[in-house]
C-alpha cells in the first residue's frame, strides 16, 4: 500500500558506557536527526543540517534498517536533517536505525509499538546502551533490550559534549580491547558500575565523579584519540562526571544546569589541542523524549 499522507521522524543523540557501563548504560541527549518523509515515485534519501555524511554510512545502516522491517523499499522521499556529529560516539548508528525502523514500518502500514522498535534496533546495533535512549529517552541501563530499566532525564544535569576533530570507527576502537583483564580491574569496574548505576537511580549526583572511572576501555582507547588521558584526568569540582563519549572520539562531562559551562569546555578543548587537534563543544541537556514520530501537519503556504 502506498504511503498517503507525509510524517515526520526524530531521533535523538546518545550517550553510552559513561565510563564503566559498557555496552549497557547510555543517556540520551538533546540534539536530533529529524526525517520528513512523503509520498514520491521512487525512493529517495536527501540529505541537509549541520551534519552532513562525509560517505556512505550512515545512509547504509538506515536502508538497512528499513530493509529488516521489509526488503522493498517504498516509494518515499526522505529529507534528513541532522545534527548529530556522525563516527563521534554520539549514538550516530542508533539513531540511524531507529529512523530507518521507524520509517519503514509507517510507510508500509504496519504497526510497530515503541517497545518492537526498541528491540530491532537493538538487534541491529548488537548492544542496547544507545539503541534504548534513542528509542525511549532519558537513562537506560540494560542487559539487552527485554532486560532494561529505564529513568527519567534528569533536569538539574547538563552535558559537556567536546567533539574532537576525527572520527574513531567503533569497529577499531573495539579491536584495541584485550581478550584478558587483571582481576583487581574486572573488580575495581564491577564497584563503578554498580556505583554508577545506584547513583543514577538516585539522584545522588555526588558520586558520579568516582562512579564514572574506567579501567576496562578507556585506557586502551586513550592509545588512540590524543588528549583523552589528559581530559579524563581534569580536576575540576564543577565536573561531576567525565567519560569518553561511547567508543569515542568525543568526551563527556557532566555538570549541574546551573554551572557556567564555557570554561570547563575549554579546558577539555585544550587537552585536544595540546595533542594538536581542534574540537568544538555543545552544551546539552539529557532528552527526555526518544523516538518521535507523528504527521506532517504543517501545509505549504501559497506562493
Amino acid at each position: 500500500m502506498p504511503l498517503r499522507s507525509a510524517f515526520v521522524v526524530s531521533v535523538p543523540a546518545s550517550s553510552a558506557n559513561l565510563g564503566p557501563g559498557f555496552d549497557c548504560v547510555g543517556i540520551a541527549l538533546d540534539l536530533r536527526a529529524r526525517a520528513m518523509v512523503e509520498p514520491a515515485d521512487r525512493f529517495a534519501i536527501e540529505f541537509g543540517g549541520p551534519e552532513r555524511p562525509t560517505h556512505p554510512g550512515f545512509e547504509r545502516m538506515l536502508i538497512a534498517a528499513m530493509r529488516s522491517v521489509n526488503m522493498t523499499l517504498p516509494r518515499i522521499r526522505v529529507q534528513l536533517v541532522n545534527a548529530i556529529p556522525l563516527g563521534k560516539g554520539l549514538g550516530s548508528s542508533a539513531a540511524a536505525r531507529a529512523l530507518g525502523v521507524t520509517i519503514a514500518a509507517r510507510a508500509h502500514g504496519m504497526q510497530l509499538d515503541r517497545d518492537a522498535i526498541a528491540h530491532r534496533v537493538c538487534e541491529l546495533e548488537g548492544h542496547p546502551d544507545n539503541a534504548l535512549p534513542a528509542v525511549y529517552g532519558g537513562i537506560a541501563i540494560a542487559a539487552s533490550s527485554r532486560e532494561s530499566i529505564k529513568l527519567a532525564a534528569p533536569s538539574d544535569l547538563r552535558a559537556i559534549v567536546v567533539v574532537p576533530d576525527f572520527e574513531l570507527a567503533t569497529k577499531a576502537a573495539r579491536a584495541l580491547l584485550p581478550l584478558q583483564y587483571e582481576k583487581a580491574d574486572v573488580v575495581f569496574n564491577l564497584q563503578r558500575v554498580a556505583l554508577l548505576g545506584a547513583a543514577l537511580a538516585s539522584g545522588n549526583w555526588n558520586a558520579l565523579r568516582d562512579a564514572m572511572r574506567d579501567r576496562f576501555h578507556q585506557p586502551q582507547r586513550a592509545a588512540v584519540v590524543p588528549g583523552l588521558a589528559a581530559a579524563l584526568a581534569l580536576d575540576a569540582p564543577e565536573i561531576i562526571g567525565i567519560a569518553l563519549s561511547g567508543a569515542g572520539p568525543s568526551v563527556l562531562a557532566l555538570i549541574r544546569d546551573r554551572v557556567a559551562w564555557r570554561p570547563l569546555a575549554a579546558r577539555i578543548e585544550a587537552c585536544f589541542a595540546a595533542a594538536g587537534i581542534a574540537s568544538r563543544s555543545y552544551r546539552l541537556p539529557f532528552a527526555p523524549r526518544g523516538l518521535v514520530s507523528r504527521r506532517y501537519l504543517t501545509e505549504r503556504k501559497a506562493a
